[in-house]
């Protein structure tokens, strides 16, 4: 651990700073797929989703690791953006191997912001 005493004349000055050095360890989900009794190969998946709101005739586009756990979040209200529209369906997803990739994705078919698109992507997914 190591300590800072902040200097300077302002209303913090003397005032100490704990730094604490903290290890983090991070495991993301996976899944196995057995690629024609090759070695098992792991894959991150990352999902871009859109739900729809029924109640305010809206859709919303997101990305998460997890759109199970996700859309739980967005239906029981703890997601701002979406409370006033619940309840909450899962109309489409689309799989991607990395966040940056998802991300990507979502912020292309926002900027879209075409309601008609967002129908189309609907209705030819295969979800």
């Amino acid at each position: 651990m190591s300590v800072y005493s902040g200097g300077g004349t302002g209303r913090h000055a003397g005032l100490k700073i704990l730094f604490a050095v903290m290890r983090v360890t991070v495991q993301f989900r996976s899944r196995v797929q057995n690629i024609s009794g090759s070695q098992p190969l792991f894959l991150f998946m990352f999902l871009v989703y859109i739900i729809d709101s029924h109640k305010i005739n809206r859709y919303y586009v997101g990305s998460a690791d997890d759109v199970a756990k996700r859309l739980l979040r967005h239906n029981t209200g703890s997601v701002t953006s979406t409370r006033s529209g619940l309840p909450l369906e899962l109309k489409f997803t689309e799989p991607f191997e990395t966040r940056n990739e998802a991300l990507k994705r979502e912020r292309a078919i926002k900027k879209k912001k075409n309601r008609i698109y967002v129908k189309w992507l609907i209705s030819n997914s295969k979800r």
